[in-house]
């Protein structure tokens, strides 16, 4: 048995492979790491081998098992993730309930069922107990997945549930290989796989021509002289489409800053006489006039401002602080 199409993920897809080799599969799992690094995928992949209607070595990816998987149309596939295009987003019970009604009957083609949970910290308190009867007594021949960043994302009572297997961020060389390999130029390859954070869904999202106007908005602004009410007013934009209700998706707006962080980092090397080394376009850094030490002192106050809007300070304050300190 293999897992197939995850990429760099050896030590997850070790686990997986041989407790099912050995027939000690956990009834849940909870698979913990970044976005677009492989969780879903792994799940997945999982289901295709397990179902496979060839038994030496699969999957096969020809049976008809494994073409409906991977056509997404097999009927033991469950797939529970909230709307992408809303901040804040949950799971609503009414779904968890009618995927533990399914699981009242056998899987359907006499293999296993994959129950596949993305994002399952939004999961709202309804729903997270409607799921624990099914975490605590699940049918025979059923697989639970759920996929979060932080285990602290779930209930306690979920995590005590489920087995874990981490995924590590995926390393930039293999993302930036994997980009060049669906087409993309190294140079664009390389820029994105920089600004990835290791998930290659990411990288895969990215726009460059979106990115190269946002870099050019911070210029714009940096250029311009102090004022903190204008600063204010930019944090507020900037903040914006990351709050949905009461949640705030710090993580997002951190990889937001990634941007302006990749920027001053680059203006470092070319500053230290080492353009070959920076990922942006020569025509995003031309014109910087940003001396070594400038530049190197902007990357280390991005990154404070990142690790204090993931440590629950206000965004907008955060964000105010950080645009006057680029400017002194």
């Amino acid at each position: 048995m293999r897992l197939e199409g995850l990429l760099g993920q050896e030590r997850a897809a070790a686990q997986l492979v041989a407790e099912a080799a050995s027939g000690r599969l956990a009834h849940a799992y909870l698979f913990v790491g970044p976005l677009g690094c492989g969780r879903g995928s792994a799940a997945l992949a999982l289901f295709r081998a397990l179902n496979c209607e060839r038994r030496d070595d699969p999957p096969c990816g020809v049976c008809a098992a494994c073409r409906r998987a991977l056509a997404g149309q097999h009927e033991d596939l469950l797939i529970l993730a909230p709307p992408h295009d809303q901040a804040s987003a949950q799971i609503k019970v009414e779904e968890v309930r009618e995927m533990v009604r399914a699981l009242s009957f056998a899987p359907f083609g006499g293999g296993w069922r994959l129950v596949l949970i993305r994002q399952a910290g939004q999961l709202n308190p309804s729903s997270a107990n409607a799921l624990l009867k099914t975490l605590e007594e699940p049918p025979p021949r059923n697989l639970l997945v759920l996929t979060v960043q932080d285990p602290a994302e779930v209930l306690p009572t979920l995590v005590s549930r489920c087995r874990r297997v981490n995924f590590k961020p995926l390393d930039e060389g293999l993302i930036a290989a994997e980009l060049g390999r669906r087409g993309l130029a190294p140079e664009a390859a390389r820029l994105k796989a920089a600004l990835s954070g290791g998930s290659l869904g990411r990288a895969l999202e990215l726009d460059q021509e979106r990115l190269a106007a946002s870099l050019r908005t911070w210029r714009e602004r940096l250029a311009q002289p102090a004022d903190p009410l204008t600063d204010w007013s930019l944090a507020e934009e900037l903040v914006a489409p990351f709050r949905g209700g009461e949640r705030l998706d710090r993580q997002g707006l951190v990889e937001l800053l990634d941007l302006l962080a990749l920027y001053l980092r680059d203006c470092a090397v070319v500053a230290a006489g080492r353009p070959s080394a920076a990922f942006l376009p020569p025509e995003l850094l031309a014109g910087a006039g940003v001396n070594l030490d400038r530049a190197s002192r902007g990357f280390d106050l991005v990154r404070q401002a990142q690790s204090q809007i993931l440590g629950n300070a206000a965004p907008e304050l955060a964000l105010t602080v950080l645009l006057g300190q680029l400017r002194a």
